[in-house]
């Protein structure tokens, strides 16, 4: 390889590496996680990094993150492999030239080439058309024949965010009801910003009703967007599948230092919890969690001191993310 096809290579290659990372930043944001978590979830793992045990539980704790992360790792490697030849390679090339100062001068042009591209790519209309197809085509790839709703965090503000969802399947209790029917407002306290249904902006009334295939924007509790836009069977279970185990299903949603916020599927109730309200099992006092919110049958529960969690129930809990793990998973 020459001179000038070496430092070409080598430019092309750092433009789709940087690339790459905007790429899979957009997939783990599809998973549920912010653009600031997932940009440093993907650098660490491109680069082959590494990062914090707490931090890397918010991708190993959850199936689908742990297959993306897998992906851009090896992508990562081939990058690096790619990368590291091409340099190789160049440095050959000046060793064997004469004309040290036109080397430089191709460096210069195709460098500056490189950083033009990428400063057109990051202009923010173009960023947001290629922001737009790259999740268009996540979902014709990885949701077309699943139920599951495509949730993208835009923006977080401590527990609420504004948080863009593709329906592929409608909650049931928002099935074939205006928003004045289902009490939209008041029941789940969220806004309906935006809703556009065959790439096109709907006007929000009253009496707007929300369908499969819709693309909405809503404002307001995390965990509550989670709880009812979230399909209750998990991609990796069929129903069978899940009636069989008596393993309960921890995924973390977040954490801060040894804390953290998790959601439980119940499939075999902990000993402290069985036949007892909140307040008389040591939930609390031994173990200092905090059961945040409860849904049974696919509908929120109000969680109080006198509440009984059952099997088959989803929580939120916080606290000691240890303490979560040795309540919560069973033998």
């Amino acid at each position: 390889m020459d001179l000038v096809s070496s430092i070409l290579a080598i430019a092309i290659a750092v433009v789709l590496y940087i690339y790459t990372i905007e790429v899979f930043t957009i997939l783990f944001r599809i998973t549920g996680l912010t653009k600031e978590k997932a940009r440093f979830q993907v650098i660490s793992l491109i680069t082959c990094s590494g990062y914090t045990t707490s931090e890397a539980e918010i991708v190993t704790t959850n199936k689908k993150r742990r297959r993306l992360a897998v992906l851009c790792m090896i992508t990562g490697i081939v990058f690096n492999v790619i990368i590291i030849s091409f340099i190789i390679n160049f440095i050959g090339s000046v060793s064997n030239t004469e004309f040290v100062k036109d080397v430089f001068v191709n460096i210069v042009i195709i460098l500056s080439i490189a950083i033009g591209i990428i400063i057109i790519l990051k202009i923010p209309f173009i960023s947001k058309l290629l922001e737009r197809f790259i999740e268009f085509t996540a979902r014709k790839l990885f949701y077309h024949k699943q139920k599951d709703n495509t949730i993208t965090m835009l923006d977080s503000y401590d527990k609420d965010a504004i948080v863009e969802i593709y329906l592929n399947n409608t909650p049931e209790s928002l099935k074939n009801k205006t928003l004045a029917e289902s009490d939209f407002k008041k029941r789940y306290n969220l806004n309906l910003l935006i809703l556009k249904r065959h790439n096109r902006a709907i006007d929000i009334t009253k009496d707007t009703v929300i369908q499969d295939k819709d693309e909405i924007v809503v404002f307001g509790n995390k965990q509550t967007i989670k709880d009812l836009f979230t399909y209750k069977i998990d991609e990796d279970y069929n129903e069978e599948e899940i009636v069989a185990t008596r393993e309960n299903i921890i995924d973390l949603i977040d954490n801060y230092g040894s804390d953290a916020m998790a959601e439980v599927t119940i499939n075999t109730l902990p000993e402290i919890l069985k036949n007892k309200r909140l307040f008389e099992s040591e939930i609390k006092t031994k173990y200092n969690l905090n059961i945040l919110t409860l849904r049974r049958d696919e509908m929120p529960v109000t969680v109080t001191k006198d509440s009984i969690v059952k099997e088959k129930d989803t929580i939120v809990v916080y606290g000691n993310y240890e303490n979560i793990k040795k309540v919560f998973l069973i033998d």
